[in-house]
């Protein structure tokens, strides 16, 4: 289902039509923020079917019980916004005030026409996504994929690298290239594996630095989001990731920039001279986006 910004006070209305009573998970996206892409807006449909699909797929959820929804409240892409093809609005996004209300009734809508209903938020803007997973994690049966289920695949995949590597994660120094709702996401499921390791949360946020495309994330910084604030360190600023790797002598490097190519064979070999084994995980798609392969 595509529902537009301006069906807002008639999203249950518009969500009856919906031939199956018995839906299961809704994946909804605006397209805001596709890792690689950028703002598509309607053109994500693709990803709340092909996401669903793998409930089915890995699951066993029948596909009549899943509802891939996009939510059309605009883009910031000019292109599209021009192209007489392109099939959503052309109008570029309201402010934050604004989607905060267009979600709420979404959400309430959804919940109330579906009750139990599993909401699965994919690909909205990085900070519209990170306000409204906490703003409704408690209150609604949700979750954000971007910022959770990513998290979620990196600590799996860390917590099998430290197996082999017979460490802990309370051994570990991680750096991320990169600091938006995924890396946020990846780095806060960390802590909590670091917490569980034995260290104290603000013990754990030392042992973890971020880079964005302004640069490290240090304090003297005003430009940082609420959520990339509590990994703010006493740093010089720098946007050099060589220089980084030799001051902060990370264990683990990980990559959620979509600048492809940003590891380096230089700072892979920084990496290999700090580390016998250095786990580094490039995890920007498309491929092409890559920080190395």
């Amino acid at each position: 289902m595509y529902l537009t910004r301006d069906m807002k006070g008639r999203f249950k209305k518009i969500l009856r039509n919906w031939p199956v009573k018995d839906v299961r998970f809704i994946c909804v996206s605006t397209g805001g923020r596709i890792l690689g892409l950028g703002d598509i807006g309607a053109n994500g449909m693709g990803i709340p079917i092909g996401k669903l699909q793998l409930y089915t797929a890995c699951a066993g959820v029948p596909p009549e019980a899943l509802l891939p929804v996009l939510l059309d409240i605009g883009t910031t892409n000019a292109a599209l916004r021009a192209d007489p093809l392109y099939l959503g609005l052309r109008e570029l996004p309201p402010d934050e005030a604004e989607v905060d209300l267009i979600s709420e009734a979404f959400i309430e809508a959804a919940t109330d026409v579906f009750p139990g209903v599993c909401i699965h938020f994919e690909d909205w803007k990085g900070t519209d996504a990170m306000r409204l997973l906490a703003r409704y994690r408690d209150k609604v049966l949700c979750y954000n994929d971007d910022i959770q289920g990513t998290a979620a695949i990196a600590v799996a995949g860390l917590t099998t690298a430290l197996q082999i590597k017979n460490e802990t994660f309370a051994d570990q120094r991680v750096l991320f290239l990169g600091a938006g709702s995924a890396g946020i996401g990846i780095a806060s499921m960390i802590v909590s594996a670091m917490v569980e390791a034995g260290l104290g949360e603000a013990e754990a946020r030392e042992r973890i630095v971020l880079i964005d495309v302004n640069g490290l994330i240090e304090t003297s910084r005003t430009d940082l989001n609420e959520w990339q604030k509590p990994f703010a360190h006493e740093a010089k600023p720098t946007k050099d990731l060589l220089e980084v790797v030799r001051t902060f002598k990370p264990t683990i490097l990980i990559g959620v920039s979509t600048i492809g190519g940003a590891f380096t064979e230089e700072v892979v070999r920084e990496m290999a001279k700090l580390n016998e084994r250095p786990v580094i995980f490039p995890l920007s798609n498309p491929t092409n986006k890559a920080e190395c392969t």
